[in-house]
């Protein structure tokens, strides 16, 4: 047994150590969209609030990102004033026509408002090892777990990121964890756990509430797997009403954690209102979800459980079909999504119906589908919103979750049955949710499920433990170090591969053609540096579909998308995938120009460029000015 002890926190500690490493290299040298205005806007504006006790600004944005402000924040000991890094100065500026930073201290800005963020998550892994050990009772379903998240290009990208998404995805998954650790042990202590991290939740994003209703999905899933503990008419009774409480009393203490460190929400109820119940999407589930907790109150006061007594018999002696069913679902998702790519995305352009999204300047769906049955229609949709969570899973996992879920569908499923039923069920509710509130998702809108995702391998793993061990012929111990030097093999060679761009990693099985996401920011400092290199480039004057790049220059950025060629000539164009399709510049005066925007954009000169993963359609071009 102390061997086996060495062993898990060799292991641990080195996926820690390699989720940090990876995570610090680079850290400073990107700049991803929107960060800029966490760094020199909404971080200052949160602590300068509190020093000043001006509670109402505390809220600083709509989503409300004050978890990512609090860690965050701390850099601030470093740098108290990143704002003043932009150079307002009208001369420096020339009226506002060019956007100028101090290129020189962005590096350092960069560095001490993300690594509290990065340290935050890295220490946070430790907390995901000790729950899935109190939830699984194994030591090694946690350290798998633990190595797949540490391991996972696209959490170790995201913890790099000022925003709300890079401590979404860590206090939901800690919520929900510790909501499974409290049906499982019955500790009060859960109750707090789940409470505390949801409200962080929600101070990192409305879509936290989501965890509400997930709660209750799990609740009714724990009664209908383990129907049998609740047989009696009175234990029946018991789990409702004391489950029911605790679910309100997490509730309430988790708007108490949100309005606590955003005081605002207690003077202006409308902030209350946003970030809580009122917030986009959930509204909408609200009261048929406030509607069923009514029913089951209902049935266990008045009809003394007998409707639900009926459903857990039924549902119970059934479950197996229900496990089959989630299962098909998912791996028929994934395979039709899989094979549409690979046969060049014939049947579902998913690609180019991204690029019409992003042309229409919005996250919706209006029309994108148009000439489609209802059925087929809303079936492209779902596998829409599959495809970028597909494809920024790490190999391995995939092939341990088909296994899994073929086995359940020509087999039984025994151990670990609510964890993997909810694991595999899960997505299935998650991303159709995402059509009611009329989003396209991407890898950040779909980043709450990558830690489930990653114990679903885990426990695939133990779920073929002994047959595997009879077919190579090895002990427990000797299984258990191979799957350990094999999961560190395929996250290691991912990130390696996707480094220093892992937000945008995308792994082998998705045709080099295409891509999943935009560059997102990325590359702009790479193109900056070449820019900086250039003779006399202090005087250069940049054009860039990104304001990121900016803040690298030595020179200054054209400020606006319609350019005047009467008051300046750019000699430089930066151009982006997602930029060319959504943000083209223009000419103020076309007449004037010696060439036409589109020929900048399909023949311009190209005199550098950068293909995010390898990938030539996640591009980051310069072109020099003809002008």
């Amino acid at each position: 047994m102390k061997l086996d002890k060495i062993i898990i926190n060799f292991f641990l500690i080195l996926s820690v150590v390699l989720f940090f490493s990876f995570g610090f290299y680079h850290l400073s040298k990107f700049e991803t969209v929107d960060e800029h205005f966490w760094k020199f806007e909404r971080i200052p504006k949160y602590w300068k609030a509190l020093k000043n006790q001006e509670w109402k600004k505390t809220a600083i944005n709509d989503k409300p990102g004050v978890s990512i402000v609090l860690v965050s924040g701390l850099g601030l000991i470093f740098e108290r004033h990143p704002e003043l890094n932009r150079i307002r100065d009208q001369i420096a500026t020339k009226n506002n026509l060019f956007t100028v930073y101090d290129s020189l201290k962005i590096e350092r800005i960069n560095m001490v408002l993300r690594l509290p963020v990065l340290i935050f998550n890295t220490l946070f892994i430790f907390f995901f090892f000790w729950i899935i050990k109190k939830i699984t009772e194994s030591d090694w379903v946690a350290l798998f777990t633990i190595m797949f998240i540490a391991l996972s290009p696209v959490l170790v990208g995201i913890s790099q990121i000022i925003n709300p998404d890079s401590l979404l995805w860590t206090f939901s998954a800690a919520a929900i964890f510790s909501y499974f650790a409290l049906l499982k042990t019955k500790e009060k202590k859960f109750i707090f756990l789940s409470a505390l991290f949801t409200g962080f939740g929600l101070l990192s994003k409305y879509s936290a509430n989501i965890i509400f209703p997930t709660f209750i999905l799990i609740l009714i899933a724990n009664y209908f797997v383990y129907f049998n503990f609740f047989r009696k008419r009175e234990d029946s009774r018991s789990y409702f009403f004391k489950n029911i409480l605790y679910f309100f009393v997490i509730w309430i203490l988790s708007i108490l954690v949100f309005v606590f460190f955003m005081p605002a929400a207690f003077l202006k109820l409308k902030y209350l209102y946003r970030g809580t119940i009122g917030s986009p999407g959930f509204s909408l589930i609200l009261w048929p979800m406030l509607t069923f907790i009514g029913f089951i109150i209902l049935d266990s006061v008045v009809f003394k459980n007998y409707v639900f007594l009926k459903l857990g018999n039924f549902f119970h002696k059934r479950q197996q079909f229900i496990f089959k069913l989630s299962s098909f679902l998912m791996l028929l998702v994934f395979l039709v999504i899989i094979l549409n790519c690979w046969l060049g995305q014939k049947f579902i352009a998913f690609d180019e119906l991204r690029d019409i999204v992003y042309q229409k300047k919005n996250s919706h769906f209006e029309s994108i589908l148009e000439n489609n049955s209802p059925i087929i229609e809303f079936s492209k949709e779902i596998l829409i919103q599959f495809y970028p969570f597909v494809f920024s899973q790490l190999p391995l996992i995939l092939i341990l979750v088909f296994a899994l879920w073929l086995k359940i569908i020509f087999g039984k499923l025994e151990k670990f049955r609510l964890y993997i039923f909810f694991c595999s069920f899960f997505p299935l509710l998650y991303f159709p949710s995402l059509l009611f509130s009329n989003v396209l998702a991407n890898i950040r809108y779909s980043i709450m499920i990558y830690p489930f995702f990653a114990f679903l391998g885990a426990l695939t793993i133990f779920e073929f433990k002994s047959y595997l061990e009879k077919i190579l012929k090895i002990s427990t111990k000797k299984f258990i170090i191979i799957m350990s030097f094999l999961i560190l093999l395929s996250g290691i060679t991912a990130l390696w591969l996707s480094k220093p761009f892992y937000f945008n990693y995308t792994n082998i099985l998705l045709p080099n053609k295409f891509i999943i996401t935009d560059s997102w920011g990325y590359g702009e400092y790479e193109a900056a540096q070449y820019l900086n290199s250039l003779p006399d480039a202090k005087n250069l004057t940049i054009w860039s579909d990104r304001s990121a790049i900016c803040q690298f220059l030595r020179s200054g950025c054209i400020r606006d998308y319609k350019i005047d060629i009467t008051k300046t000539k750019p000699d430089y164009f930066v151009i982006s995938k997602r930029g060319s399709i959504r943000h083209q510049f223009q000419w103020k005066y076309p007449d004037l120009a010696k060439k036409s925007v589109a020929y900048y954009y399909k023949k311009g000169n190209i005199v550098w460029s950068l293909n995010i993963d390898n990938r030539e359609e996640n591009f980051v071009k310069i072109i020099k000015s003809e002008e």
